[in-house]
């Protein structure tokens, strides 16, 4: 295998995780999800809103998407002495990977969220994407290729093994979570409030599902490469697509509301 493009074949079930570097990162990403709890609680506190600590707990229960995604995927987190929070189909999930849902899909998700009710401009949206898809690409390698996760399988468009349609997926799918959250929240009172803690989980399935389709189904085909990056670049083209739709929702300087009230109107 290349060492800068492409990905092993399989994963090694004997692969230990590096003990040293599992706690540097456990605490790198615990300290933000933290700080986010403690700004949620803040938020319960000074404005009465009960919606930013439920994102948190529902983005820790969120965490219980990564199995599915990492089957579907081809995504493998070392086994071996592992600080192992959750475990489905034969999956185990550190708790690294609990606080980075925390951090990311939590504390991410509620400043999304909020901005969107102040209101946001198309620009604005767009820019915090790219910015969330470059953060990814600049963070993730780092851990990735320190042995606390990996990627396998003919994974195409992968750097340094990080496949970089995860990058623009995951930015999707903040992006995808706090649009729902944004939009159903006026509707909820009371006990319904309760449905956001799912949400986030759900948010970010659907966010997967409808995008990464392509690649999940590449990756279980046994064509190689020759599937992987067309289906790739279809699951690019759809998170594109997601984004314009998610702008047109979101952004305040929709091309229905382009016109003034004082603009002259066409004849």
């Amino acid at each position: 295998m290349n060492p800068l493009f492409g990905t092993p074949d399989t994963f090694p079930l004997d692969a230990v995780v590096p003990a040293p570097w599992q706690l540097v990162f456990t605490i790198a990403f615990g300290i933000p999800a933290f700080a986010f709890c403690i700004y949620a609680i803040y938020l319960l506190i000074k404005e009465k809103d009960l919606v930013p600590l439920l994102i948190m707990i529902g983005a820790a229960i969120a965490t219980y998407e990564e199995p599915i995604v990492d089957v579907l995927a081809k995504c493998w987190w070392p086994a071996v002495g592992q600080w192992t929070a959750i475990e489905a189909f034969d999956r185990p999930i550190p708790w690294l990977c609990v606080f980075a849902y925390m951090a990311y899909y939590g504390g991410m998700v509620i400043l999304l969220a909020r901005a969107f009710e102040k209101g946001v401009s198309r620009k604005q949206f767009f820019t915090v994407f790219y910015i969330a898809i470059i953060a990814n690409v600049a963070m993730e390698p780092i851990p990735l290729n320190l042995g606390l996760w990996m990627y396998y399988g003919d994974q195409p468009f992968a750097i340094f093994g990080y496949p970089l349609y995860w990058p623009v997926n995951n930015a999707l799918a903040a992006m995808v979570t706090a649009t729902l959250i944004y939009k159903l929240r006026p509707h909820l009172r009371g006990f319904s409030l309760l449905l956001l803690l799912p949400l986030v989980l759900t948010g970010n399935l659907i966010s997967n599902a409808a995008v990464m389709w392509p690649v999940w189904t590449a990756l279980n085909w046994p064509y190689g490469y020759a599937a992987t990056i067309p289906a790739a670049l279809l699951t690019f083209a759809l998170c594109a697509a997601a984004a314009r739709v998610l702008a047109a929702i979101v952004a305040t300087n929709r091309v229905s509301e382009s016109i003034s009230p004082r603009s002259p109107h066409p004849a």
